[in-house]
């Protein structure tokens, strides 16, 4: 998902909501039925890299304050807004293909 995306998305969402990124929803496809142990982890700050293609990662830290998406937005703002959006977890990047709000939280996946 592209930053432009997502900011345009998450217009008229609460700006106080905590965002996290949602690890381990059905990692074994939706053919096999398996649904694995979700995890949430909380996100952190972020970093830019031009590998292939411009990219946003964005990084977890379990010993920083989780991110609001007020915070969230304005980090993203001050960046290219073409840059697709990564999360950095256990040693991979991982693509983000979208969102879910649940109670007061954003759910990155």
């Amino acid at each position: 998902m592209r930053i432009t995306d997502f900011l345009a998305m998450v217009a008229d969402v609460n700006r106080n909501f905590l965002v996290l990124y949602e690890f381990g929803a059905n990692r074994h496809g939706k053919r096999t039925g398996i649904v694995d142990h979700v995890q949430y982890i909380k996100l952190s700050g972020l970093h830019t890299a031009d590998v292939t293609q411009p990219q946003l990662i964005l990084e977890t830290a379990a010993k920083r304050q989780t991110l609001q998406l007020w915070e969230l937005s304005v980090l993203l703002r001050q960046h290219r807004l073409r840059r697709y959006m990564y999360v950095e977890y256990q040693g991979q990047e991982h693509a983000i293909f979208g969102f879910r709000v649940e109670k007061n939280l954003i759910l990155l996946g």
